[in-house]
């Protein structure tokens, strides 16, 4: 039986992976700092020892203490859209070096690694393939993640260890706490800010067809060494998808839209006397929340097709109907941490 290492494997994604990963018949184990995770399915699978997990950080975890892994997937990472960059580096590239490193030593078949689209700016583009230049705006979020990507790419090739990084889009579904449950909130109540009415494509990708994507290109040989986007493909608009979130919800779409010179002036400013006062915690706007908003921001999935067979069989609809009905099961009062 093929086994399986996830780090960052209480988050988001990694919970998801993890289920997947068990369906497909795999053994899994995996890192993480944080003590628990959100999602049910993988807190089962832990109560009944079915998915080990082990306790620690990506920059100083003993990676000696663990066995040997087929596919080893690097979720794990500072995710901000605001702090100091050299410790966004410090986890996002170092740490990821190590698991490198540790996957190098043990003869792992390929190491995943989660990258962003976020490392290509935000220009206004649809279908941009892989190839495209990358202009990460000045922010450590994606600054970092170019950095690990490129770091992950030519150190892999330097010590001959296999590599598929990922770029998923903006991703959604149950237990998002990093933008689903605040989106679905405001939604939910009427309040939910767009630019420009929301009229730009976008690049959503439900979380279950981004974990058999990974999953796909992490057992496919001729797939390694190379980098691709991962998005539903659908080529929806902001208002679509928010669209359908309320119906989801049972409620009528009502957005506030706010044009985007104002929106950018507003983020500008904000942004400006944080760092003037020397504020530590995130704006509730910034620009990198504003800029991805104000024009198309749209991929290509075709290069993941061709690979290895990448089909995001989840409809838009059913994706969004599936995160309403897991927020409609949270408290409505969480302070999310960031």
């Amino acid at each position: 039986m093929k086994k399986a290492l996830i780090v960052g494997i209480c988050g988001f994604v990694g919970s998801h992976l993890a289920c997947h990963l068990i369906d497909e018949g795999l053994t899994v184990e995996g890192l993480d700092i944080i003590q628990n995770t959100l999602n049910e399915r993988l807190k089962g699978l832990i109560a009944d020892k079915k998915v080990k997990v082990h306790r620690g950080s990506l920059t100083d975890f003993d990676f000696s203490k663990l066995s040997k892994y087929d596919y080893i997937y690097q979720l794990a990472g500072k995710v901000s859209a605001w702090g100091d960059l050299k410790e966004f580096n410090k986890i996002n590239v170092d740490g990821t070096k190590r698991v490198i490193d540790f996957a190098k030593s043990i003869g792992s078949k390929v190491l995943v690694y989660l990258s962003s689209t976020a490392v290509y700016g935000y220009y206004g583009y649809t279908d941009l393939k892989e190839d495209a230049p990358k202009r990460p705006m000045n922010n450590p979020y994606p600054l970092s993640k170019l950095a690990a990507e490129e770091m992950t790419k030519s150190y892999s090739k330097q010590i001959g260890q296999n590599y598929v990084v990922i770029r998923p889009g903006n991703v959604y579904g149950e237990y998002d706490m990093t933008s689903s449950y605040d989106i679905y909130k405001l939604v939910f109540k009427g309040k939910m800010p767009v630019i420009d009415k929301g009229k730009y494509k976008s690049c959503f990708v439900y979380v279950k067809n981004l974990v058999k994507g990974i999953y796909q290109a992490s057992v496919t040989p001729e797939a390694y060494n190379e980098d691709y986007n991962l998005t539903d493909g659908c080529g929806e608009t902001l208002r679509e998808y928010l669209t359908h979130a309320a119906k989801g919800l049972g409620v009528k779409p009502s957005f506030i839209s706010v044009p985007a010179p104002i929106s950018k002036l507003t983020a500008t400013t904000i942004e400006g006397v944080y760092k003037l006062l020397k504020i530590k915690s995130m704006p509730l706007i910034t620009m990198f929340s504003v800029l991805q908003n104000c024009s198309d921001y749209h991929f290509s999935i075709e290069k993941a097709k061709s690979a290895f067979g990448y089909n995001p069989e989840i409809s838009l609809e059913e994706g969004t109907k599936r995160t309403a009905d897991w927020f409609k099961t949270m408290p409505q009062d969480i302070k999310v941490k960031r």
